[in-house]
């Protein structure tokens, strides 16, 4: 049935070697191939949590080469292996084609070979925000019954854009609960488990307990300590966490693959290359401190606020960065007017990042490192909700709601408190602090921990959530 569909666009041929039988795709398919030749290989959680034997339009966002198209075709691989017949299956890379009405008329085609009688089926559109116009195509398709019986992902890197796209589909997703779905660079949990450097019973039971539960002096702790160290250096990646595995170092090509995924992407929106340089260079230099735009735009050569907010508002939406806003308790809310904080979202995107601007990466420094983890333990917590900061006598750097409860995380790189940089915790009489320590104490009554373990509890939290 898909010969036809195969001779009309030959372009789908690669990537659905299934056609030629499940055994061709799982040997040749050469997303699998070069998957399988890494060190460590990868099964996202939410190829569970995708509704895979329900109708309905359905988004996968995420960071460019955080793994989007590798889930797609390790959810192909499943569904042949749960039985789905190979030519019910067919995933689309949309970056050859030119314009909407070219990808209607490949998918119009593709969906009647596909399910002549409406039969089920399943259709991956990966990076779908390359043609524009594509929800119109899909608007189309459903309107044309096409998609009743069809499971349909469409995966893409820029969040507004699929957000904005999916205004013009009401009524048309589906009966699932759950239809939109985003896809990160690893936790530290899951960095941990993927390595298997430290005892699986005992990182299970660590990252399970409450937030500031007390643990002992081991040397589970010491290796966990190592394994954040080490998750500096790569973040959540798998190209980074496979050079280093390989190599003991990363590679200058996996730098250059991600610093060319933000300059590009950003350019394709037709943004200014220098601009970006400066946004990204103010970032570095200013990430964990309190800014406005207004401050922003005076350190640059950008004159006007909104455009230092367009660049990191698209920043942002493409994961490259984590913006933190200031707490308004009684509101539980952002302070829409106060100074915010920005960081990497990942370390591994921010040394990236250092590479393209020919900034000195500084690895060895504990300032460097405390900024960067002010940055991952925000990024933790935001995974399951907002996240903010609270500026009061001092400053609380990570706050967030859980069950209602306001949580509080100070992040410290350091073994010795500094009375000056706890001012607000210590007023408050509550919260955590996430130190340089290798076992738990308590400093004027608030729990101490090591930084690995508060990192870890977070992980866990955001699996939960």
């Amino acid at each position: 049935m898909i010969a036809t569909v195969v001779h009309f666009d030959p372009r789908l041929l690669p990537h659905n070697l299934h056609w030629q039988g499940a055994a061709t795709y799982l040997e040749r398919d050469p997303t699998l191939l070069r998957m399988r030749r890494q060190p460590f290989v990868f099964r996202p959680p939410l190829l569970d949590a995708l509704p895979h034997d329900t109708p309905g339009i359905y988004t996968l966002v995420g960071g460019r080469q955080v793994g989007k198209s590798t889930l797609c075709k390790q959810f192909l691989a499943e569904r042949l292996a749960a039985g789905v017949a190979p030519e019910r299956l067919a995933y689309v890379t949309c970056e050859p084609y030119v314009d909407a009405e070219e990808l209607r008329r490949v998918l119009t085609d593709l969906l009647g070979e596909m399910a002549p009688a409406r039969e089920p089926c399943w259709l991956l559109l990966d990076e779908v925000t390359y043609v524009e116009g594509w929800d119109r195509v899909v608007k189309f398709l459903a309107d044309a019954g096409q998609l009743d019986s069809c499971f349909l992902l469409a995966t893409g890197s820029d969040r507004l854009l699929i957000e904005d796209s999916l205004k013009r589909l009401p009524g048309r997703r589906g009966q699932a609960e759950v239809v939109d779905f985003h896809l990160r660079p690893l936790s530290f949990l899951e960095f941990c488990r993927l390595r298997s450097r430290v005892d699986a019973v005992e990182l299970q039971r660590c990252a399970g307990e409450p937030l500031d539960a007390a643990v002992p002096s081991s040397p589970f702790l010491d290796a966990l300590e190592m394994e954040l160290r080490e998750y500096h250096l790569t973040g959540g990646f798998l190209p980074a966490i496979n050079d280093l595995a390989r190599t003991g170092g990363i590679a200058v090509a996996t730098f250059r693959t991600y610093a060319d995924w933000i300059r590009g992407d950003v350019l394709r929106l037709d943004r200014n290359e220098r601009y970006l340089r400066e946004v990204l260079t103010g970032i570095h230099r200013r990430q964990s401190s309190q800014v406005t735009w207004n401050a922003f735009a005076k350190e640059l050569s950008i004159d006007s606020p909104k455009t230092v907010a367009d660049y990191i508002a698209i920043l942002e939406r493409m994961d490259v960065l984590q913006i933190v806003p200031a707490l308004v308790e009684h509101t539980r809310g952002a302070a829409p007017k106060k100074a915010r904080k920005v960081y990497f979202s990942d370390p591994f995107i921010h040394r990236a990042v250092l590479s393209w601007l020919g900034e000195d990466d500084a690895l060895e420094s504990d300032a460097r490192l405390q900024r960067d983890l002010e940055g991952v333990f925000a990024a933790h917590a935001g995974r399951a909700g907002e996240v903010f900061y609270i500026k009061g006598d001092g400053e609380i750097d990570v706050v967030f709601y859980e069950k209602r409860q306001l949580q509080l995380v100070e992040v410290k790189w350091s073994s010795q408190m500094r009375p000056e940089e706890l001012k607000e915790i210590r007023r408050r009489g509550r919260g955590t602090i996430a130190a340089r320590v290798t076992r738990s104490v308590t400093y004027e009554g608030l729990p101490v921990l090591p930084a690995a373990v508060v990192l870890l509890r977070l992980a866990a939290r955001s699996v939960r959530a």
